[in-house]
């Protein structure tokens, strides 16, 4: 009795007919052809789990659904699925169940040359060992007609006694191909092996490089975090991302430079102090492997699992399911688990907020397809409701005519919400700069409550409310994001809408004096240390005003890459055009503070930015002799010294300053 659920003689010739075809899912026929060619992956992936169970109960079985080549997007010409024999099995060698439209069905033992570093020589030595595929020690195949003529029960028997009878084991092979070790370096590696850039670009990576890279991904492993991918060519990240969501939460991010070099970043956590965009080194990876993450589990990733972290390997099947190429069931599976985030950055000024930003909207929310996946606003005193949601404008009618109407227009969260549900496979997200120096509750009204996560639609707790002008019943989709940020010199954080911060997640940006270390500005044989000069500046800010009206790092990151000659230039402009003039802003007419800040009361005159002009002469000159005033009753009057911009012993005494000579 055949299988309801089981291969056709159409598989065999659907493999045929369009293997090496690039799949073009607006060709109707080809469309049917992958579609088939899903179901027949179904039974596959039950083949593999079933003999699996029967041999390796200790074991895993994995079958990724994927008629189409991941790179180039060619129809392969076979269907397969993997068996590991034990949890820890290396990744690169597997038994594989599948059927080919030259061979029919097969059971053999197999690299899997994506789960390799550099395959090329190890697939020459493998297929030296196998020898000819109808008559191996280690495969077993059957004609199609054959295969066919059996039911599932009957090809799972088969194929167990096939291996039983294999000549060399599996343990042997993998000796002889140097995969044994368990979770060695070439089998840690082959969990990123599917993505293709990574397989292009760590290659070129020296021993040290990669050895580095391996001790930092088991690290990160260990410590309960999943490592992914994302859409951007160069990057990889980690944090906690479930399988079956579009989006993660990431704690830090790795650049893979084509260059052969890859760059680490990371966000505070687990008493590791932020890091932005530096070199990977032991320090930086011993760091990791001391950190503690029992006891400092960062509330943005949400509660704490008992599982192990994930690999990139582990979301292939539903990387696989996002793309436009997978069937509607699985799209639709996909955007259910989609996990929306409602998140602010906040901080002073130039501390990398907008930097931030831009890096997750290229990477998260550009679509080669569908283009920016965002809306991007900014809101101020006089943008309402009507601009975000939806409002009557008026609409000029025909020039002869010249009358006005009016017409419901709706706003940029509403248009994207509309562009959202259209894609619900796809994340987006509603951007909104400076979203402090807006009247929130005015311009979200009662949408204010439907951003909440499990207020969204579809959510466990979803709501649906009418909008006030077109009457129209509306809900916030789970796939969209709402993002912003805010500038604390503005307005603290302290006065922000309560029904805000009760709906958002917080993120801080701070200044990160460490991202300067070792740039130094040299002139006339003064050495400047832009680290220390940014630490002492900030200390003397806080301690006058507050952290929130700090000096950020961006100010003089221009610096880092400016040649050795050209870097006083620079700073001499940083200072007389953006640092000085925050100054005043913060401390609006109060150069006392200003001086105290930049250390003038610690420096000779002429390395003063502020000078203090005497307060005798300006008493003789407005009232005259005999006015009876005390000289100090009058507030002292200052001026910018402009010529200590052209010394360097002006910005190295911020830092370095000693009390100036009593004259």
């Amino acid at each position: 009795m055949m299988a309801q659920n089981y291969y056709t003689n159409e598989h065999f010739e659907l493999l045929d007919k369009w293997k090496g075809s690039v799949y073009n899912k607006a060709d109707p026929e080809q469309k049917r052809a992958y579609d088939a060619l899903i179901k027949a992956y179904d039974v596959t992936k039950q083949w593999a789990e079933a003999v699996q169970q029967k041999l390796f109960k200790d074991g895993r079985s994995k079958t990724v659904r994927k008629p189409i080549d991941q790179w180039q997007k060619k129809f392969t010409p076979y269907l397969w699925g993997r068996i590991y024999p034990s949890k820890n099995a290396p990744e690169g060698l597997a038994y594989t169940v599948e059927i080919t439209a030259e061979l029919g069905f097969i059971v053999k033992i197999d690299l899997v040359d994506h789960k390799i570093n550099n395959p090329g020589a190890l697939r020459e030595k493998y297929e030296q060992i196998r020898g000819p595929i109808t008559a191996s020690a280690i495969a077993s195949t059957m004609s199609a007609a054959d295969g066919l003529a059996l039911d599932f029960t009957t090809l799972v028997d088969w194929s167990v006694d096939a291996i039983k009878k294999f000549k060399i084991s599996y343990d042997d092979l993998a000796d002889q191909l140097g995969l044994s070790g368990g979770q060695n370096q070439e089998s840690l590696l082959s969990h990123f092996q599917g993505n293709k850039d990574f397989c292009e670009r760590q290659p070129r990576w020296t021993a040290k490089t990669t050895e580095l890279f391996v001790r930092l991904a088991r690290a990160v492993n260990k410590l309960g975090l999943d490592w992914w991918f994302t859409n951007a060519k160069d990057q990889l990240r980690f944090g906690r991302k479930e399988t079956g969501v579009r989006l993660g939460a990431p704690v830090g991010w790795l650049n893979l430079r084509k260059d052969g070099i890859f760059r680490v970043s990371w966000n505070g956590f687990a008493g590791l102090d932020p890091l932005e965009s530096a070199d990977i080194t032991i320090e930086l990876v011993q760091r990791f492997e001391a950190a503690d993450m029992e006891n400092n589990w960062p509330s943005k990733l949400g509660e704490r699992s008992g599982r192990n972290g994930y690999w990139p390997d582990d979301y292939e099947i539903e990387d696989e399911a996002k793309t436009d190429n997978a069937p509607e069931n699985i799209r639709e599976s996909v955007s259910s688990g989609a996990v929306p985030r409602n998140i602010i950055y906040f901080g002073p000024p130039g501390t990398g907020k907008t930097f931030e930003l831009q890096r997750m909207l290229n990477t998260e929310y550009d679509d080669a397809e569908l283009g920016k996946c965002y809306e991007f606003v900014t809101f101020h005193q006089s943008y309402g409701y009507e601009e975000f949601i939806e409002g009557l404008r008026p609409v000029i009618g025909e020039e002869s005519t010249g009358d006005v109407r009016y017409k419901i227009i709706p706003g940029a969260f509403l248009r994207l919400c509309e562009r959202a549900r259209e894609n619900p496979s796809r994340q987006y997200a509603m951007v909104i700069d400076e979203i402090n120096r807006g009247n929130v509750s005015k311009i979200f009204g009662e949408l204010i409550t439907l951003v909440e996560v499990d207020k969204r639609e579809g959510a466990k707790h979803s709501i649906t409310l009418t909008l006030p002008y077109s009457g129209a019943a509306f809900s916030v989709p789970l796939n969209v994001d709402v993002i912003g940020t805010m500038n604390t010199a503005d307005r603290s954080l302290a006065v922000v809408d309560t029904a805000l911060r009760r709906r958002f997640e917080f993120i801080e940006s701070s200044p990160k004096p460490m991202l300067l270390a070792g740039t130094t500005v040299s002139h006339n044989g003064v050495d400047i240390n832009v680290e220390q000069l940014l630490t002492v500046l900030n200390k003397r800010i806080e301690a006058l005003y507050d952290r929130n009206h700090t000096v950020g790092h961006a100010y003089f990151t221009s610096l880092i890459d400016l040649p050795a000659e050209n870097r006083f230039k620079e700073l001499k402009t940083v200072f007389k055009n953006k640092v000085i003039p925050l100054l005043e802003e913060y401390f609006f007419e109060d150069w006392q503070k200003i001086r105290l800040v930049l250390g003038d009361n610690q420096k000779p005159k002429d390395h003063q930015f502020v000078h203090e002009t005497g307060r005798e002469d300006d008493l003789m000159a407005l009232f005259g002799r005999d006015n009876g005033l005390d000289q100090y009753s009058l507030r002292a009057r200052y001026q910018l010294n402009a010529e200590a911009l052209d010394h360097p012993e002006a910005y190295a005494g911020i830092y370095a300053a000693k009390p100036a000579a009593s004259t």
